[in-house]
């Protein structure tokens, strides 16, 4: 045993406590394919409720959306009336733009 004299306190080892866990990749890729097929099991037992129609989602889709502006003409005003600004604001600016451009363009002859 040596006698070792020091001016600061050494650390202690630190220790590792390692507790191995048996992990079996086969029986938690079984679980997963088995959770997958319950999922679609669950989902097909959703839909067999309503009889399958072809184009059934096509059908109500458009008058859907007839209802939906019907209900909210301000919002389809409100669109025209920003679209109808912001042309009147880029002619605007078209046209001083082409202004300024003559009168460079009259400055460098």
């Amino acid at each position: 045993m040596a006698f070792r004299i020091s001016f600061f306190r050494t650390p202690q080892h630190r220790v590792f406590n390692y507790k191995p866990v048996y992990w079996d990749p086969e029986k938690e890729a079984f679980e997963e394919r088995v959770k997958k097929s319950r999922e679609k099991v669950a989902a097909t037992k959703k839909n067999e409720d309503k009889p399958y129609v072809p184009g059934g989602s096509i059908r109500g889709s458009f008058q859907k959306r007839h209802e939906v502006e019907r209900r909210y003409p301000a919002r389809q005003k409100l669109i025209r009336a920003i679209i109808v600004i912001s042309l009147i604001v880029i002619m605007v600016l078209a046209v001083y733009l082409t202004q300024g451009f003559s009168y460079l363009f009259k400055l460098f002859q």
